[in-house]
């Protein structure tokens, strides 16, 4: 090339084949340099249908401006790509068709197939971008827009160092506003039944969102600049205030070299250490490799290091460094994890370096070995070192937990990524060392530091003799790039990855009844209004802290998917020309102060299926995405009725974590409900669409039409300078205001624990469903729980308590006893008021008495169940006469019917038995969870009561429902005595009303079953020989109404009587008693 401002292009000669030198813009240029002069990333958008071709110009550009460095690429897509595939025949083909479509031409395909010849180049799908954590490349090309999500897009572009370019490719268009409609993948899974419309708001904040990055440039497919906004326009021209910034920018970096370098100096001494640190780019990494040596050279086996920090900031190298630290303190067994064998070559790459400055030579005192399979072919698994003794470092897949029983030292790298479960297990007896990623991209990043770090806090602060010693550390400073990224701060700012509590700080504090709930219009939320940014800053900072399961995707679901719903509750305050105000101008936005967000309510509307829909699913196996709770309820209860019910579930519900515990969530809750069940009165301007359904979708798209009149026109994209809406509507608007959804019930999915459980049960929502499997990556069993508007939900509720019982003893066994107690009693039955109101005595007459709609047990169906023997038994067990094992196998019948709320009354209508939270949760666990005492003492609710109280609070528990037992059966001989005694009264007057004639019918019995038609037989003299019964039935007849028969026949017959009513195990083998014989 004659200069290095020019490339070679492809040129649309004739035949295509001609090259020429075409000048590309200055602006592209100083952009490649001045990234690679910082060390800091560029962002291109490559605009065109030959987009690809110039990807290898890009290529050279960036490899020339850091001194013809080798730069690897990595390639996204949404699906394999055709030119990168090794089949000569197929890249033949498919070029073949771009030439003849004039996508390309005979010279651009023959450099592009040398390009990908000679570049080291990782193509790699969407779906498997997980694979790439922990390695870096010199450059990122993102192809397939409308397959990229927020997830993706932060994996990928925190991969590039600096000096690279990110390159995200784009197909022809006449104006970038174009994307602001473009169908993306992920839009299909927001779609519902009766939610079809889609509004993409993050794609017009994703471009809106690139005026503020300092290193963006959008190009054409012959690399023109496209200036979309005004630094793009105006990139370069200014050079001495960039030169300025450029100044302080390297004054910065020498500082830091400088202490970077003092501290190698000083640690230079130390043979243990100083040869790692030699290693480390940057104070922070040298900071973190000295404190993990120390905790190796401690050598103690009971202590967990955990190491957090975002992306690019050396963690894996300094695992690597301190793997390498470890097998020169002797260490001999040390085992490393992480999702994939490919997240751990940087800790491998490092540990091999790190042994080489220790002195250790390869092939002679250690050798490394990768792995044979195709897919892990190229990847490092295991070093083997013998120099003095048999050491080993290994890749070890994290499910096979019981291999790690023989480590000492056990690295998990990239714990962020695994479920929490599985990194639960594997810890054990040796010294683990942890990193984790928590920028908040990955999601699960939340919930290690969150569960797993704050439960190892408790743990070594609570002083106990087995608890494990815990080391934090963090990590700030960029090493893949020079601190200031304009890439990063970018990329931190559009998916709000820098969210902190700092951004939520309160001012006041008001008393809960006095707040109220407000409606956020998502249109003018992400409109990228200055005003509208620090809300959503704020909003995204509640969610962050308050959910451990937090993902930028999460915030693409708000934006774009149709039905769902944000609401803040603020202080009744809040002035309507603050935040609720229409804002016309940027300045105006910055005098308006934004109001203290005490809780966020994120919501969807769900339901409206057609049976048709769910019958056609269910068939099928199949779940589509959205409607969570009516298709999960439709198929457990069978039942699809619920599904044509339109509902709103509960996203999430976040309250600011400074006010926990002070009433803000379950106000939001309530204020919620009444907006939805009409008992908000809407204000007089629009009182003729409240009776209207799904109203505010239409109501919501007519405002952003409204709202971006501005983009109307027909301009190209080389002219258009994207810019926020001068003029947007309300950020706030008050439930007065706002039309509601006509729904039939509210509801809510989420990891069951007791206190969240607890939580909903207070704010009057019915757990309907738990979910067997726990979820992998948090442990939890998933919960719905509904709150019915204006029908009956008992028949479901009874129906889920009914299985749950017997579920306890099965999937449920090990959930924690506290836990399951909650989940079981649903009624506080220790609330005289509560438990009176569910009791209905209607039938108490006819002794039938029912405590929220459950008849409650009688004498006859404890004889129906029970045998004389169990009963005699259950009755000793009490007295200390027998030990628990014997009646073991009636407990779990007593615990269900005590749990199915069968003995909290008696049929008379009086005072059952009501056992005390400590009895319930020790006959719960033995009798449904099958658990033993002992495992009931060793849960952490229980810890600190001995087995010796379990026990007899266990004996107690059983001793009351004996009593009661026996309460039944007094109530009912009673009754039967009663009923006996008029029976006996008629019976005597039958023979004077007769005259003695025979043929008369009398009763037998007192109760309704026992009633029978018979008549009487009598002898010569008048005296009652006994019954001819019409129908051949089993009459119980009492030894004491005889009804008038002679004495020999009352004895034999109530012989027989008392022989045929023996039914206890004595009674079995009763004999009787010979008498003795009298000598005389």
């Amino acid at each position: 090339m004659a200069s290095s401002a020019s490339v070679v292009g492809s040129a649309r000669g004739v035949g295509g084949a001609s090259m020429v030198k075409r000048k590309v813009d200055d602006r592209v240029k100083t952009l490649i340099d001045d990234v690679a002069h910082h060390k800091h990333r560029g962002l291109i958008l490559l605009v065109g249908d030959r987009a690809k071709d110039q990807v290898v110009n890009l290529h050279l550009m960036v490899s020339r401006a850091n001194h013809n460095a080798k730069v690897n690429i990595l390639w996204c897509m949404r699906k394999d790509p055709d030119f990168g595939s090794t089949g000569k025949k197929q890249q033949e083909k498919r070029a073949r068709l771009e030439v003849k479509g004039g996508l390309s031409t005979e010279a651009s395909k023959e450099a592009f197939q040398t390009f990908l010849a000679q570049t080291n180049v990782r193509f790699c799908k969407y779906a498997e971008t997980h694979r790439i954590l922990g390695q870096t490349f010199g450059m990122a090309v993102l192809q397939d827009f409308e397959a990229i999500s927020p997830n993706t897009l932060a994996r990928t572009v925190e991969t590039v160092k600096g000096g690279g370019l990110v390159v995200i490719m784009f197909r022809a268009m006449r104006s970038l506003r174009q994307l602001y409609t473009i169908a993306m993948d992920v839009h299909a899974r927001y779609r519902t039944e009766s939610k079809r419309d889609v509004v993409p708001r993050f794609n017009e904040r994703f471009l809106l969102s690139l005026a503020d990055c300092d290193a963006a440039m959008c190009v054409d497919d012959d690399l023109n600049v496209l200036p979309i906004t005004e630094k793009m326009r105006t990139y370069g021209k200014n050079r001495k205030s960039d030169a300025y910034d450029a100044d302080l920018a390297v004054q910065g970096r020498l500082q830091h070299e400088a202490d970077l370098a003092n501290v190698k100096e000083r640690l230079r001494p130390s043979e243990d250490v100083g040869p790692l640190v030699q290693l480390c780019q940057t104070v922070d990494q040298a900071k973190t490799v000295l404190s993990l040596m120390q905790t190796v050279m401690e050598k103690r086996l009971d202590s967990t290091c955990v190491v957090t920090a975002g992306r690019g900031r050396g963690k894996s190298a300094a695992l690597g460094m301190t793997v390498a630290g470890a097998i020169a303190q002797g260490y001999s067994n040390i085992m490393c994890t992480a999702p994939t064998p490919e997240n751990v070559q940087t800790l491998f790459e490092f540990a091999i370096r790190g042994l080489k400055e220790l002195g250790y030579r390869e092939r002679t005192d250690f050798e490394a070995l990768q792995g044979v399979s195709e897919e892990f072919a190229k990847c490092f698994i295991r070093i083997n070192v013998f120099r003095e003794h048999r050491q080993t470092l290994q890749f070890v897949s994290a499910t096979d937990t019981a291999k790690f029983a023989q480590a000492e030292v056990c690295v998990i790298d990239e714990a962020a990524a695994l479920p929490l479960p599985l990194v639960k297990r594997i810890l054990g007896p040796y010294l683990v060392i942890l990193s984790s990623t928590v920028s908040g991209y990955e999601g699960t990043g939340r919930s290690l530091s969150m569960k797993l770090v704050a439960d190892m806090r408790r743990g070594s602060s609570s002083g106990a003799a087995d608890a494990r010693h815990l080391k934090e550390l963090s990590m700030s400073d960029p090493i893949r790039y020079g601190p200031g990224d304009p890439v990063e701060r970018w990329l931190n700012k559009l998916l709000c990855l820098d969210a902190t509590m700092e951004k939520a700080q309160l001012t006041t504090s008001p008393h809960p009844s006095t707040c109220e709930l407000f409606y956020v219009n998502r249109d003018a939320l992400f409109s990228y209004h200055p005003l509208a940014e620090e809300l959503l800053q704020r909003i995204q900072s509640l969610l962050v802290a308050a959910h451990y399961k937090n993902q930028p995707n999460d915030l693409q679901l708000l934006s774009d998917a149709p039905g769902h719903h944000l609401f803040v509750l603020c202080a009744d305050s809040v002035e309507s020309s603050a935040a609720t105000a229409p804002t016309s101008s940027t300045s105006a936005a910055a005098h308006q102060p934004i109001p203290d967000i005490l809780c966020v309510l994120h919501a969807c509307e769900e339901g409206q299926v057609s049976a048709q829909s769910i019958k056609s699913h269910l068939s099928h196996g199949l779940r589509p995405s959205g409607d969570l709770i009516p298709y999960t309820l439709s198929q457990y209860y069978l039942e699809e009725g619920f599904a044509k019910l339109a509902g709103l579930r509960i996203v999430r519900i976040a309250a600011n974590p400074a006010l926990l515990r002070a009433g803000y969530g379950s106000r939001a809750l309530a204020l919620l409900h009444q907006y939805y069940s009409g008992s908000i009165s809407l204000t007089a301007a629009e009182p003729k669409v409240v009776a209207a359904k799904h109203r505010s979708g239409d109501t919501e798209a007519d405002t952003r039409g409204q709202a971006g009149s501005d983009h109307d026109g027909e301009s190209s994209a080389a002219t258009a300078i994207l810019a926020p809406r001068s003029h947007i509507t309300s950020l706030l608007t008050p439930l007065v205001e706002r039309p509601y959804e006509l729904v039939d019930y509210l509801g809510v999915s989420f990891g069951l624990t007791t206190e969240l459980l607890n939580f909903w049960k207070k704010a009057l929502y019915i757990p309907l469903y738990v979910r067997q499997a726990a979820n992998e990556l948090t442990g939890e069993h998933s919960c719905v729980m509904v709150r019915p508007m204006g029908f009956d939900l008992r028949p479901l509720q009874h129906e889920f308590q009914h299985r749950l019982l017997s579920l306890l003893a099965m999937p449920f066994r090990h959930l924690p006893t506290e836990l399951a107690l909650s989940l079981v009693c649903d009624l506080e039955a220790h609330d005289p008021h509560k438990l009176s109101a569910s009791t209905d005595l209607s039938e108490v007459d006819h002794h039938v008495v029912r405590v929220d709609g459950v008849v409650q047990a009688t004498s006859g169906d404890i004889a129906a169940t029970f045998t004389a023997g169990d009963m005699r038994r259950l009755r000793l067990v009490s007295t200390a006469f027998v030990e628990c094992g014997n009646v073991l196998d009636l407990v779990p019948i007593l615990a269900k019917w005590y749990f199915g709320k069968r003995f909290f009354r008696c049929p008379d209508g009086t005072d059952g038995v009501v056992l005390s939270h400590a009895q319930a949760a020790v006959l719960l666990a033995v009798g449904l969870q099958c658990q033993t005492v002992e495992e009931l003492a060793a849960q952490p609710a229980f810890s600190a009561v001995s087995t010796q109280q379990l026990r007899a609070l266990f004996l107690k528990a059983l001793s009351r429902l004996s009593e009661h037992i026996t309460t039944l059966q007094k109530i009912a001989k009673a009754e039967q005595h009663e009923g006996r005694s008029v029976s006996v009264r008629e019976s005597k007057c039958a023979p004077s009303q007769s005259g003695g004639a025979a043929g008369d019918s009398i009763t037998i019995g007192g109760t309704a079953e026992d009633v029978e038609d018979a008549e009487e037989i009598y002898d010569s003299h008048g005296n009652l020989k006994g019954l001819k019964v019409a129908r051949k039935v089993k009459a119980q007849v009492s030894v004491d109404t005889t009804l008038l028969r002679d004495t020999s026949s009352s004895v034999s017959g109530n012989a027989s009587a008392a022989c045929q009513g023996r039914d206890s195990l004595q009674d079995v083998f009763y004999r009787p008693k010979k008498k003795a014989s009298r000598h005389l």
